[in-house]
């Protein structure tokens, strides 16, 4: 992988250090990073999955976000449909972790406002080394949040936490950033999905996107890498652009988001 922006002095060295470039502006003040792989033609999936758009590069980058946060935030859409498991990174990865100062393991932040979650599921249940975080809002079912309370007395490392609902019964975005920082959850990697990625962008709390383009065109039928409901009339986010790197066609972009709460 080579770095194309910043323009490396060194022209002869075409690989760069991913744990290096995306740390540079990120590790010291912290704030809520999106991560998303997308089609060139705008697709956020292949059949069905973002794993069908993933190359190489796209998981290093992967790797090397998550080896950066605090935190991963993801729908429970996504969760379920990617299969997501508790966080026990290798060894090789603690050590990258712990040279960043950062806690060996990120925790895992699944967001469900109707908590219709499968709690047999070993994301739930098998959180030893990092704890796995239910976020949800105030309107979800007493029923539902009693049986999260009950696994959460368990031997697994699971923990409920309440934020506001809105008007429409959704989590509040902006209050659930709030509550991961009052737990010392200061690097907030957001891993989708679009509509999570939709309602963190409406919120005014993306501080930076991380986007991978994929070198092949997806076709009709995928959906976008945002959605939910629209946006106010403010004026849309504007980007700047502070990163790129490439490796086998695909494109790896890092941008700041000019107007983030």
């Amino acid at each position: 992988m080579r770095a194309l922006l910043p323009a490396p002095s060194d022209t002869t060295t075409e690989q760069v250090d991913v744990h290096a470039h995306y740390a540079e502006g990120w590790v010291e003040p912290g704030g809520v990073r999106i991560n998303f792989v997308t089609s060139v033609d705008g697709a956020a999936s292949s059949a069905g999955l973002s794993r069908g758009l993933q190359t190489p590069g796209d998981n290093a980058v992967f790797a090397a976000l998550r080896d950066l946060a605090d935190v991963i935030l993801v729908g429970a859409s996504t969760a379920a449909a990617e299969n997501y498991r508790p966080s026990d990174p290798p060894e090789r990865r603690k050590v990258i972790r712990r040279a960043y100062g950062l806690a060996e393991a990120p925790a895992i932040a699944v967001m469900s406002s109707s908590l219709r979650l499968d709690l047999s599921a070993e994301l739930f249940t098998a959180a030893t080394v990092a704890p796995t975080l239910v976020i949800t809002g105030s309107s979800a079912p007493l029923s539902r949040r009693n049986d999260l309370i009950d696994l959460a007395g368990t031997t697994t490392r699971l923990q409920l936490i309440e934020a506001p609902s809105g008007s429409d019964g959704e989590v509040d975005f902006a209050a659930t950033v709030t509550s991961l920082r009052e737990l010392g959850y200061h690097r907030i990697l957001c891993e989708g999905g679009p509509r999570l990625f939709g309602a963190a962008v409406g919120a005014g709390c993306v501080d930076e996107l991380c986007l991978s383009v994929s070198p092949l065109l997806a076709g009709p039928g995928a959906g976008r890498i945002i959605g939910g409901k629209p946006w106010s009339d403010e004026p849309t986010p504007r980007l700047t652009l502070t990163g790129l790197l490439t490796e086998d066609d695909a494109l790896f972009c890092r941008y700041r988001v000019q107007n983030a709460a």
